[in-house]
């Protein structure tokens, strides 16, 4: 589980990291007795059922089973990978994570990642401490113009550039840095006779940040008219902008509470709205959507909302982006804001309930893209019905819902004031002529409101389904292992001893067999120095819940002499479901007279085996005594 990181640089890391502090920062915890209690983060619930163990430092909700220790919630919570989560945590306490056997470059790569990270950090500390001294007044002036609130302007951690030549480098060589480095970092540009300047001068700065909220790159805003109006930085090793997203790190939440994420253009339109209540929007750092952007967006959340501009430029870049977020498996929508408008002057001139509106009848994917071709065309003329016609064929032909596409025909036939069963014609002839089995042959005649239009908004699991799902997982599992998978957990010392008589195989249950492995392999790899330690080598979303329903059990522990009894009891149970099938096998065997050697041969395996259960349960029966 993980791979070149030293196992004690993941204890340290989970040890240095209490999960209360953690989950704190994601979850409103209350204490309940020695434990802490909240509103479970994975699925829809009014009362709490999440439960946090500072003792054991793990969690578990009683709701839907969800379970795991500090590294495994960030990993949930996140959408992390284990290494992506370890790294966060080990960032969090200043704990260095570097593998044992990386090369010497890496090694290298990753000092000069660190070393432009806290680049970038102090001079958002320069910017920002400009925008509200004396340099700053200007700056402060036009955000007040453009109703940002100081308290909102040093969440997002705006600042000013002044108009200086070199006050930011020589800011920076001050604290350590070199000119090569702030050249290599975007931060000053190189002019004649090789002499270094700022290269941003004069402007309002927007850090843009990494998902742990880590500046890694500026946008600065000139305050009059001059050009170019946005200055952004280039492209380093920390910074790639089609792999960012503006204020990632500040609207996750957002998706989660709010079931689905905005996306818009600029760095205003995030910063009016999320003033607005809106804490859901990012930015895509330039009007083309990128494919990296959609899968970082598909991590978080499962249905987008494409805010932006109200004008062509707009309507073509959301076009553009639709197909990119579809193909990566989001419910797209589309807010069209009326024409001049973008979000940021939008929610200032009418509100925030006009904007929520907006959202609300946002249409899907597939109305969008109609509703554009129609918009677009001059239907006063025969030959404008005919060119939007061969366009929407072409959007309902791909399709692949017959409903979907015959209530479509519908909605398009009725706008271009054209009869259905001529619209349905033309979309049979253009699917026979691409090669497309034609489903408007069939088509359906009762209306339906169910268009797969993503105008639902997706949402987490209620307790029941996740609750249904984990129950299915261990359905059939014996009060016997689970006891003694219990007593393990618990006493880690009985490992060794159980270790020499049992395997995993000797489990009924495959969760059970599976929840054995990773107790025998954290315990081979010394990492059991408590039972959270056993998530670290858990890849299997039914064995964590079942872990970490067994830790959190309320009934009493078995005491440590009964390990061996379950063991006993293991052994009988798996013997009885053995004997039954030998005596199932001679049955149908002494059927047949021709197999009497057979039928000799499995009656002398089972007196053997009725000899060793008798064996077990008299020694059992003893141990009892």
């Amino acid at each position: 589980m993980s791979g070149l990181i030293p196992e004690r640089v993941i204890a340290e890391v989970r040890e240095r990291n209490d999960i209360v502090s953690v989950v704190s920062e994601y979850v409103e915890l209350r204490r309940a007795g020695k434990n802490w209690k909240g509103l479970c983060p994975f699925h829809k619930e009014k009362t709490p059922s999440f439960n946090v163990n500072p003792e054991d430092q793990f969690y578990y909700c009683f709701g839907c089973g969800a379970g795991g220790n500090v590294i495994n919630f960030v990993m949930a919570i996140e959408n992390l990978s284990f290494r992506e989560a370890l790294e966060r945590l080990a960032e969090r306490v200043g704990i260095p994570v570097v593998s044992e056997r990386a090369s010497p470059q890496a090694r290298q790569q990753q000092s000069e990642r660190e070393r432009l990270l806290e680049l970038h950090k102090a001079a958002q500390e320069y910017f920002h401490q400009n925008l509200f001294g004396q340099a700053g007044g200007l700056a402060r002036q036009y955000l007040a113009a453009r109703g940002i609130q100081s308290e909102t302007a040093r969440q997002f951690g705006l600042g000013y550039a002044p108009a200086e030549w070199r006050g930011l480098l020589g800011y920076l060589e001050r604290r350590g840095f070199s000119e090569a480095e702030c050249l290599a970092a975007g931060l000053a540009s190189e002019g004649r006779g090789s002499r270094c300047y700022d290269r941003f001068r004069s402007r309002l700065m927007f850090p843009v940040c990494d998902r742990r909220g880590e500046p890694i790159a500026f946008g600065g805003r000139v305050l009059d008219a001059s050009q170019p109006k946005y200055l952004n930085s280039p492209e380093t090793l920390i910074f790639a902008k089609g792999n960012n997203l503006y204020r990632l790190d500040l609207a996750r939440r957002g998706f989660r509470d709010k079931g689905f994420a905005i996306l818009v253009e600029g760095y205003m339109d995030v910063i009016s709205l999320y003033q607005m209540g809106f804490d859901n929007a990012v930015a895509a750092l330039g009007t083309a959507v990128t494919e990296n952007q959609a899968r970082i967006l598909h991590r978080f959340t499962k249905e987008v909302v494409i805010a932006f501009d109200g004008d062509a430029a707009g309507e073509a870049a959301a076009w553009r982006g639709l197909e990119i977020l579809r193909k990566q498996g989001l419910r797209v929508r589309v807010a069209e804001l009326p024409r001049g408008e973008d979000p940021d002057t939008f929610v200032r001139t009418y509100g925030g309930q006009a904007f929520e509106e907006l959202l609300n009848k946002a249409p899907g994917l597939t109305e969008f893209k109609l509703g554009t071709i129609i918009r677009r065309a001059d239907l006063s003329t025969v030959e404008g019905k005919v060119a939007a016609t061969g366009r929407i064929m072409e959007v309902l032909a791909g399709l692949d819902s017959p409903v979907e596409k015959n209530e479509y025909l519908r909605w398009s036939a009725a706008r271009l004031k054209i009869s259905e069963d001529v619209l349905a014609a033309e979309l049979e002839a253009y699917e026979a002529k691409a090669g497309i089995e034609s489903s408007s042959r069939h088509r359906i005649s009762t209306k339906s409101n169910n268009r797969g239009d993503g105008k639902g908004r997706g949402g987490s699991r209620t307790a029941p389904e996740v609750q249904r799902q984990w129950s299915g997982a261990i359905q059939g599992l014996s009060d016997i292992e689970s006891n003694l998978l219990r007593l393990l957990l618990h006493n880690r010392q009985l490992i060794h001893r159980v270790k020499g008589v049992l395997s995993p195989e000797d489990f009924r249950h495959p969760v059970a067999q599976r929840a054995m492995e990773c107790l025998f392999t954290c315990y081979e790899a010394g990492h059991l120095e408590n039972g959270a330690a056993i998530f670290d080598y858990v890849e299997d979303l039914s064995v964590q819940q079942f872990f970490a329903s067994l830790l959190t059990s309320r009934s009493s522990l078995p005491p440590a002499k009964a390990c061996m009894q379950y063991v006993r009891r293991l052994q009988i149970m798996h013997l009885k479901d053995d004997l039954k099938v030998l005596e199932d096998q001679i049955g149908r065997v002494e059927q047949r007279p021709l197999d009497a050697r057979l039928v000799s041969q499995l009656s002398n395996l089972l007196i053997k085996y009725r000899q060793v259960r008798e064996e077990i349960s008299r020694g059992f029966q003893l141990q009892r005594g």
